[in-house]
């Protein structure tokens, strides 16, 4: 599997060193409503779907490792960096995961709900990412 994020249209791309063995985890809500009826009791109306949240937790090497991804880098600030100031310019992102064999997982606009991070023994960044989907607002 492969993680990609990228900004501004591809102004900036990089490629996850690492990808954590189970991905991330996809949160993938309802708006349902839940109410109390006269005659049936409770009732539960389907709503719209919420935006997706998405979680991964691993780490970005800071030196050269033989494992880490092709296209990647092993400057874990420079990942750091990248979610920083983006996040600061409140830019949405997109991240896409995709399978060994090319296919498309996840394509999706987000958003940086939370970025925590602390160097390991080794030297290395370890991290926790929190993405939510960024649903872009057309006016007609």
């Amino acid at each position: 599997m492969d993680i990609v994020v990228s900004a501004n249209n591809n102004q900036e791309i990089l490629v996850f060193p690492v990808v954590p063995p189970d991905t991330g985890t996809i949160e993938k809500p309802a708006k349902n409503e839940v109410f109390e009826s006269i005659n049936q009791g409770e009732l539960n109306l389907i709503g719209t779907l919420g935006l997706k949240n998405l979680f991964i937790e691993s780490s970005f090497p800071n030196k050269e490792y033989p494992w880490i991804k092709a296209g990647s880098i092993a400057n874990g600030w420079a990942y750091v960096d990248f979610f920083d100031r983006w996040r600061a310019a409140r830019v949405p992102i997109r991240i896409v995961i995709t399978t060994k064999d090319g296919q498309e997982r996840l394509n999706m606009p987000c958003t940086v709900e939370n970025f925590t991070h602390y160097l390991d023994k080794a030297g290395d960044i370890k991290y926790s990412l929190e993405l939510k989907e960024y649903v872009f607002v057309k006016v007609t």
